[in-house]
């Protein structure tokens, strides 16, 4: 079983922004507390006509914190700040003006909406960000309560409300830093972990292909020259120059360790396992077998023909079949290169294809005919998908 982990990096943006997150609602829970009581204080000061001012600044105040919990980006917390406080600096302005005893009365009414400024973040990976936008937020609202008793000609009198809900929201950050340090320190690295493992299975995966093409090649070519007589004839020789260029080339890297192929057909070979490895990767397993009975040359566009055909029909398997795994099975005669893929996946009927449906039709059966081969699908419901697939082979020789 596969466990799916996040990112450290995400993992860590996602529990700092809760932080983030709380900070935005207690923000919203703390203007729409001050609401009832600026009602309250309002009507027992006989100022219910400087009432409607305020309660829209508290209104804007409460649209930037939606804003910003809607669409968390830099840009709108900063224009959030700006906004906000503007809003704020009138708020403080309009209860100020006339009325200076209000600060004695209730002094955690004047700076209420400053809470809220203190309370800006964002989503971040780290503590030390979210504790900046808290100090940004609070700075702001000192600038903007200095800026309103100045205003209205008082001594700015700041309260404990912004530095209280600063000390909080910075311990908030430095606990959860805490807690993803010691993490850290005892949980690995999910991420450099699976790229060792990656590492390793793709070293071992390498000495498996490399073993493959040694017995494929090397020692079939080595048991060929033990046995053969004191002259090697010509079809030998090109049989063994074919497979030392398929060693000197190298391609046989990144084809699969799993394909069971004569050695004759050592070009059809090579083509069918690197498109079986780039399947297996894909989620798509393949069984080749094949029987070695000649050894052929096809045309270079009967090759591009029968590879791309089958590469078709095992896109359909891969697509539609509902399964993982496939058989293919290579059958040389003196006149044909065959090959059938076969799943035991869901299956359709090709009679209730409809016309304008290329799929098969036009990637496989047409494709081969357009070469002088053939191909043939057999399928039905619920019974799986046969594919034959023959191209026509051209001089004899080397594949």
């Amino acid at each position: 079983m596969r466990v799916r982990i996040l990112p450290r990096e995400t993992a860590a943006a996602v529990i700092t922004g809760s932080v983030s997150a709380a900070g935005w609602a207690v923000a919203a829970a703390t203007i729409l507390l001050t609401v009832p009581v600026l009602v309250e204080t309002l009507v027992q000061r006989e100022r219910i006509a400087d009432l409607p001012l305020p309660l829209i600044l508290l209104g804007v105040v409460l649209g930037g914190i939606v804003a910003v919990v809607l669409r968390p980006r830099r840009w709108v917390a900063m224009l959030y700040l700006a906004v906000a406080g503007i809003a704020t600096l009138g708020y403080e302005v309009t209860l100020l003006i006339g009325d200076p005893e209000i600060v004695e009365h209730s002094p955690y009414l004047v700076n209420r909406p400053s809470l809220a400024l203190v309370l800006v973040g964002i989503p971040a990976t780290r503590a030390v960000v979210g504790i900046a936008w808290s100090l940004l937020g609070f700075a702001v609202s000192v600038v903007t309560g200095v800026v309103a008793f100045a205003i209205v000609g008082m001594t700015f009198s700041p309260g404990f409300g912004p530095l209280m809900v600063l000390g909080l929201a910075t311990l908030a950050y430095l606990t959860l830093a805490s807690i993803q340090a010691r993490i850290r320190s005892r949980v690995p690295n999910f991420d450099d972990l699976e790229s060792e493992t990656q590492a390793l299975e793709h070293g071992e995966d390498l000495a498996r292909r490399t073993t493959a093409v040694v017995h494929d090649t090397l020692l079939n070519d080595l048991a060929v020259v033990m046995s053969a007589p004191d002259r090697i004839d010509r079809r030998t020789r090109e049989r063994l120059l074919v497979d030392l260029e398929t060693l000197r080339g190298a391609d046989w890297i990144t084809a699969s360790a799993a394909v069971n192929l004569p050695a004759e057909d050592a070009g059809l070979r090579n083509n069918l396992a690197r498109m079986a490895s780039e399947f297996q990767w894909r989620g798509l397993s393949l069984h080749l077998t094949g029987s070695p009975i000649a050894h052929h040359v096809l045309a270079a566009d009967v090759a591009d023909a029968l590879l791309a055909a089958l590469r078709a029909s095992l896109e359909n398997v891969l697509r539609h079949s509902g399964v993982t795994t496939a058989e293919i099975e290579v059958i040389a005669d003196p006149e044909h290169v065959t090959v059938m893929v076969t799943d035991r996946g869901a299956g359709f009927d090709p009679d209730a294809v409809a016309p304008d449906r290329l799929g098969l039709r036009t990637s496989v059966v047409e494709r081969m005919g357009s070469v002088g081969g053939r191909a043939q699908i057999w399928s039905a419901p619920g019974e799986g998908t046969s594919v034959i697939i023959s191209a026509p082979t051209g001089q004899r020789g080397t594949s």
